[in-house]
């Protein structure tokens, strides 16, 4: 049979575990707002009956409770959740990137306005029309020569801009030895982030692994992981396994797993090297199988695209792909006037009309600056020969002007105006699917984020009322506590 005390050691735990209970709704009240956290739940338990049943052992009719405790503080978690929620994070993470970038490539090109690359290209065109029906005209002649300048320095200005938004994600930089070397832009900077996240996570790992060795609960820890997880997926397409109860897990980035039991010497766990001779970023990982190289350009083969380090790769090879269709489209308009001589050799230094490259420092892309100065050494009974080009479709083959046959710049057999507006609708189309994709995967990934929050955050009337129920139960508690105590005292103190 239990004691006379039985009574209060049952009162007791009822006090304790209510109390435990009510601390636990009062930390989720705390954390309502918290970014990251789960919601913990105070499990009950009823504790071991008096007595357990044992061979030759005589029950009393029933067993009799000794009370309740609190087996565990459980984390509200869904696991398959998170999966959903880092993958959708990581496709968001892709294309809002894309869009950001693109915002800025658009803005670039003025079109459809008046003084974009394209209405200024067709002007220049009409100009040498207007010069073939006013052949000695100084002040047509004049206007060709400004349009011609105004028409280059667009293009060195756009192609600059370009190469601005492709070196602000990849910046390059001479070794000293001729290689080129990763030294700053966006995509370092988040790599750079990748492996901070990755360094709190594995001491966050070794700490929650030791509270699982002394038989705790490590919810708050286990909730600021899942945090830093959230985010590093935002940058890396990312798989997370929990492999078992001792708090460790499985870490795969770029399908590489991270090695966690690498000290700080071992940091960074990832770096970034750039392959001049096919133009991509190399990005190796130190993995649980050693030191592995994953090509930026050619993950998405195999993968969808996921994560804003890849997305920045992704764009900076499609802004140095516009750049290269700007020098071609150059390349070609310099080719074609220069290959007609609508001037007078004899009054040049240089038998150029367009001299220079577009992109170099060093021979600036413009109209011969003998030109510019006097204007009149262009011939305007050639103008012809120049103006019937705009029409004209260039494929790198040889077309007749005139009777003369000339050998045509390749711009995929489209003309000057058609291979530019190409470059526009290619920026556009992408720029869109950009636009496109990002609401979409914000609407998925607020549907997600949503269901996981119903699971795992924390309603405040729902804490309210469980409030109210430990509260009730606390008191309950004190009261048998408080009557048993009045019994005993009688029993002790007041029997004759």
């Amino acid at each position: 049979m239990p004691g006379s005390f039985s009574g209060i050691e049952l009162a007791r735990r009822a006090l304790q575990t209510h109390q435990i209970s009510l601390e636990t709704t009062g930390h989720n009240l705390a954390n309502a707002g918290t970014a990251g956290y789960s919601r913990q739940q105070a499990v009950h338990s009823a504790t071991d009956p008096y007595t357990n049943p044992v061979p030759f052992n005589k029950l009393t009719v029933g067993q009799l409770g000794t009370g309740v405790e609190v087996r565990m503080i459980r984390r509200i978690r869904n696991e398959y959740l998170d999966t959903q929620v880092r993958t959708s994070t990581s496709a968001y993470g892709y294309w809002a990137t894309q869009e950001q970038l693109y915002a800025r490539i658009e803005s670039i090109f003025t079109e459809p306005t008046s003084d974009g690359i394209g209405d200024v290209m067709t002007n220049f065109f009409e100009a040498w029309h207007d010069l073939n029906n006013s052949p000695q005209d100084p002040g047509v002649k004049a206007a060709v020569a400004e349009l011609g300048d105004e028409l280059a320095n667009l293009m060195r200005e756009s192609h600059s801009q370009l190469g601005n938004i492709s070196e602000s994600i990849v910046k390059l930089k001479d070794d000293g030895s001729g290689n080129l070397q990763v030294d700053g832009g966006q995509l370092k900077d988040q790599v750079d982030v990748v492996n901070d996240i990755l360094k709190q996570v594995r001491d966050l790992t070794q700490g929650i692994k030791k509270v699982y060795a002394y038989g705790n609960q490590p919810n708050d820890l286990l909730d600021k992981r899942d945090l830093l997880l959230d985010q590093l997926a935002e940058y890396v397409p990312l798989n997370v396994i929990n492999k078992n109860d001792s708090g460790e897990i499985e870490l795969q980035i770029f399908g590489q797993e991270v090695d966690f039991k690498k000290k700080d010497a071992d940091y960074p766990v990832a770096t970034i090297q750039y392959d001049e001779t096919n133009d991509d970023i190399l990005l190796t990982m130190n993995s649980i199988t050693g030191s592995s190289t994953v090509s930026l350009d050619n993950y998405t083969d195999n993968a969808p695209p996921a994560g804003s380090i890849l997305s920045l790769e992704m764009t900076r090879n499609k802004v140095e792909e516009y750049r290269a269709n700007l020098v071609n489209l150059s390349e070609a308009l310099k080719k074609m006037v220069n290959d007609q001589a609508p001037f007078d050799a004899d009054s040049l230094s240089t038998d150029e009309f367009f001299s220079g490259t577009l992109g170099d420092a060093n021979d600036v892309f413009r109209v011969n600056p003998e030109i510019m100065t006097d204007p009149t050494v262009i011939d305007g009974e050639k103008a012809l020969n120049v103006a019937r080009w705009f029409t004209i479709s260039m494929d790198g083959g040889n077309v007749s002007v005139g009777g003369v046959d000339f050998a045509t710049y390749d711009l995929d057999g489209a003309t000057f105006s058609e291979y530019y507006n190409a470059i526009l609708t290619n920026i556009g189309a992408n720029s869109s699917t950009a636009m496109n994709m990002t609401d979409n995967q914000y609407a998925i990934n607020e549907q997600i984020l949503s269901v996981r929050d119903s699971a795992q955050g924390v309603n405040v009337d729902e804490e309210l009322s469980m409030l109210l129920q430990f509260q009730y139960g606390y008191q309950a508690s004190a009261r048998v506590m408080t009557t048993l105590d009045e019994l005993l005292d009688h029993l002790i103190n007041r029997t004759a």
